[in-house]
């Protein structure tokens, strides 16, 4: 029951986080949202393509394929590097707004969490198979 639980958890987050990027940067992307801060376009593209994907990695993680946990720890990676490189730009330059920074960060902590969720569901999984035999 918790593999269960930890699975939708997981996926559910990673599914609404994911298209609340689409939504928020593709308003900003298309001038129907405007910002009072520096918007770094290369970060918001980035952003809306990582919520395309966040969204079959939610997907996945949701109907238990075996590249799930995968996907999850890619993006966690990806986002880990995207955010020390905007930190960087943040701090040479003012290219980069610390709303940015700021969101990077929350970026990452959401990964962190659902990759950890998807870990556990499936160490459940692996443990449950290995008292089963």
């Amino acid at each position: 029951m918790k593999t269960k639980l930890f699975k939708i958890i997981a996926a559910v987050i990673a599914i609404i986080f994911s298209l609340l990027s689409i939504v928020e940067g593709s308003t900003v992307l298309l001038g129907i949202s405007v910002q009072d801060y520096t918007v770094f376009k290369p970060l918001l593209v980035y952003n809306v393509i990582m919520g395309i994907v966040g969204v079959f990695a939610g997907s996945a993680i949701w109907i238990n394929t075996r590249e799930a946990m995968r996907y999850t720890k890619i993006i966690l990676a990806a986002h880990t590097t995207v955010m020390v490189i905007v930190i960087f730009i943040y701090l040479l330059s003012n290219a980069v707004a610390m709303h940015s920074v700021q969101a990077m960060l929350v970026r990452v902590v959401i990964w962190l969490v659902i990759t950890l969720l998807a870990w556990k569901s499936n160490q459940s999984v692996v443990n449950q198979k290995n008292v089963n035999k």
